[in-house]
């Protein structure tokens, strides 16, 4: 691969095309192959669908992937790497059709890249296999960011220090957290809500949560009224914010 390819990762944000990075957008416009990750379970690709209106199809060709969400270590590495290999293959076909044999392309992700993002396995693999690549990474708003000023609710003041980490599986975990932290930013609830919500009335706490999902997408739902959501099944991008020191 040429040193005269570069790929640049771009954190769309949570899900509104208004909050990307005025930097993201220059980014989305100025590359000619778009890569549009999605799961295995969504029928489009979000991220896809956030930077469209930002996108020239006449201009643009777009790559889907399929990003792997086993649980097996071996098979997503395996999986990966074929994601590292189709997305230089297509770098390499585009910068050999351009006269000056240089070509840009764009990685979508939603939220900021560095963050619980799906890049920093397939970003390995591609240093490891194009080493001339020129890799930019764009960060992102995150969703706890965005729904925090969506409801107003600091996530910090003065001092107060913060925790950002997955939904903790048991009581005493989620007590000691609350002890340390004035807030909580639990993610990826998905179907650790019923847990979460039991233990959560055990620490006498609910008042003090708001949970979201899917936000700034057409499917944004958020909720104050944390214990309303008893026996609701929440889905993989859905987060809780938990102010203990109220």
């Amino acid at each position: 691969m040429p040193p005269s390819i570069k790929l640049t990762v771009v954190g769309l944000g949570p899900g509104d095309p208004d909050l990307i990075t005025m930097k993201g957008i220059r980014a989305l416009q100025a590359a000619q192959i778009i890569f549009a990750p999605r799961s295995q379970a969504e029928g489009e690709s979000r991220a896809l669908r956030i930077a469209q209106p930002w996108l020239d199809p006449q201009r643009q060709q777009v790559v889907p992937l399929r990003v792997p969400m086993q649980r097996d270590a071996a098979q997503t590495l395996a999986a990966y790497g074929q994601l590292a290999t189709t997305m230089g293959t297509a770098l390499d076909s585009l910068a050999a059709t351009q006269p000056d044999g240089c070509a840009q392309g764009a990685y979508l992700l939603l939220g900021d890249p560095l963050l619980y993002g799906t890049f920093t396995t397939l970003r390995s693999l591609l240093q490891e296999r194009y080493p001339n690549l020129a890799l930019e990474i764009i960060p992102g708003i995150t969703a706890f960011a965005a729904t925090a000023a969506h409801v107003g609710l600091p996530l910090s003041i003065g001092d107060e220090r913060v925790a950002i980490l997955p939904a903790p599986r048991d009581a005493a975990e989620l007590r000691e957290l609350t002890a340390r932290f004035a807030t909580l930013v639990l993610m990826k609830v998905g179907s650790q809500l019923p847990a979460l919500l039991n233990m959560l009335t055990e620490l006498d706490l609910l008042e003090h949560c708001v949970y979201a999902e899917h936000i700034g997408m057409p499917e944004e739902r958020i909720v104050h009224d944390v214990a309303s959501l008893h026996g609701y099944a929440a889905p993989y991008l859905s987060l809780l914010l938990v102010r203990s020191n109220v």
